[in-house]
């Protein structure tokens, strides 16, 4: 993919759009919320939800897809994008997949470099208290 700016505006398309399968769960999540009433963390948090169903599934393709998209939107995301991937997005999944009871590293050992440091400093945090 060609440099793009992630924003408020496209970011969720090009998520729908690197996964399909996803679609379905988007637009359920679109019916309950107004469009200007929707904060981009919370759209980020239902493509968490499919990423925890995804990552528990265990198909490697799909979770190097989704590290991918992790780093995509870490490097070309604006400052919000940014922002909610650091910490709701990943969050949720380190969450979710604690809660079905495997192990994070289905998904950390394929994190790219800025995705994998943005997950040890969310570790980081939590361990410390």
């Amino acid at each position: 993919m060609d440099y793009i700016q992630i924003d408020r505006t496209n970011c969720m398309e090009i998520i729908v759009q690197e996964f399909p399968a996803f679609r379905t769960q988007w637009d359920e999540h679109l019916e309950s919320w107004l469009p200007l009433d929707r904060p981009i963390a919370l759209d980020l948090a239902a493509f968490a939800d499919f990423a925890v169903d995804t990552i528990c599934l265990g198909v490697d393709a799909q979770i190097e897809r989704l590290a991918k998209i992790t780093e995509l939107m870490l490097q070309q995301g604006d400052s919000v994008i940014e922002y909610a991937v650091r910490t709701m997005f990943l969050q949720q999944i380190a969450l979710g997949i604690n809660r079905r009871g495997f192990p994070v590293d289905r998904f950390t050992h394929k994190l790219q470099p800025l995705g994998f440091y943005h997950w040890q400093a969310l570790n980081d945090r939590f361990t410390r208290h």
